[in-house]
């Protein structure tokens, strides 16, 4: 009797430090179809790539953070995407945007969306389906020739001056906050770069 007694005793023991297995965490989705507002629906240049980058904005001083990236094929307008990511990558005290870029098969840029696109991956106002838009990019051979740059569109203000200065060797590269008065003069040798509250650039930055 005492050793069937030991002999339960052990078995509920090995019952007792079996672990429970959670729930695997649901992931969530946005929709989105990218759209090319000139002609509607126009082909890409053959062999592009859509890329669509879900990213962290948040920090004023810091460049955009990448959360998740999916790409596809770019055929033709309107192209759609769908971006997967899991609740525990984002935050809902972050603020977060997408950015979309098309190339060739050279990996040069041909599109890509000239607004700050914000999204919200989170909670019941949650995104979940968005349509971006984009714009033409016109390749030169050498910057040299360069009069603006849409693709610091999304970017911290900081890192877009940088660039520019690089690229154009001027010193006169200004921030300046959305909805702030400017004089109306055309300068070439200047770059005004138009930053929301968060410090990131919502405009395409031009020279004038």
């Amino acid at each position: 009797m005492k050793t069937l007694s030991i002999f339960a005793l052990v078995i509920c023991s090995v019952y007792v430090v079996v672990p429970t297995i959670g729930k695997k965490e649901k992931s969530l989705v946005m929709h989105g179809r990218v759209t090319f507002v000139p002609n509607f629906k126009i082909p890409t240049a053959l062999g592009a790539r859509l890329t669509v980058t879900l990213q962290d904005t948040s920090l004023a001083d810091a460049p955009a953070k990448a959360i998740v990236r999916t790409s596809r094929k770019a055929h033709r307008f309107p192209i759609r995407f769908t971006i997967q990511y899991s609740p525990s990558q984002v935050s809902s005290r972050s603020s977060y945007s997408l950015s979309v870029t098309i190339k060739n098969k050279k990996n040069e840029l041909l599109y890509i969306n000239n607004v700050h696109t914000k999204v919200i991956p989170l909670g019941e106002k949650r995104t979940k389906f968005i349509d971006v838009p984009v714009i033409s990019v016109t390749r030169t051979s050498s910057t040299l020739n360069k009069k603006e740059w849409p693709e610091l569109v999304g970017k911290k203000g900081e890192e877009a001056v940088k660039i520019i200065k690089k690229e154009t060797g001027f010193d006169n590269v200004l921030i300046v906050e959305q909805g702030s008065p400017i004089t109306l003069d055309y300068r070439t040798d200047r770059v005004r770069v138009f930053v929301d509250a968060n410090g990131i650039v919502v405009t395409v930055p031009k020279i004038g």
